[in-house]
């Protein structure tokens, strides 16, 4: 037996319920989001607290996170940033490895103004001798590799 699919009548109890389920799917998606930011936000704060205490946990305050949902579209998993100023971000994620472990990149604005270099944290020995390297530059990347003229190989800036 072949029984063609026709749409539901406007205003039958089928469109009805097609229309609750898809508001009450947006509306999930938005809580997941919601939580997601939520999330993302007390991840970041509660990992500088614990791997960085002397460092982070002392100059950036919790409430200074920003959280993303994930894109599943492209398998990047919740994160969140923070301003520290002069240019200079953090950015927070938990790996999608095996491992799920925090991944913290500081992104360091170019010298030359067009992108920023990021460098992955390991710990807080890794950003103290960062802030040694950038502090002659208030702040900024050097790159002295780059011979495809005034164009540096970092991300670029949007």
């Amino acid at each position: 037996m072949t029984e063609t699919l026709t749409p539901p009548a406007t205003g039958s109890p089928l469109a009805l319920l097609f229309d609750i389920a898809a508001t009450t799917g947006q509306l999930t998606n938005g809580l997941v989001q919601d939580e997601e930011r939520d999330g993302a936000e007390t991840a970041a704060a509660g990992h500088i607290y614990t791997a960085y205490p002397d460092t982070l946990g002392r100059a950036v305050d919790h409430d200074a996170w920003t959280g993303f949902p994930a894109l599943r579209d492209n398998g990047v998993q919740p994160g969140a940033v923070a301003h520290l100023g002069g240019g200079l971000w953090l950015h927070h994620t938990i790996s999608s490895d095996a491992d799920y472990h925090d991944a913290l990149t500081l992104l360091v604005p170019c010298t030359c103004g067009d992108g920023y270099v990021p460098s992955l944290l390991l710990d807080e020995t890794d950003l103290l001798e960062l802030l040694q390297e950038l502090r002659p530059t208030s702040g900024r990347a050097v790159h002295s590799g780059d011979t495809g003229g005034p164009y540096c190989a970092s991300i670029q800036a949007a």
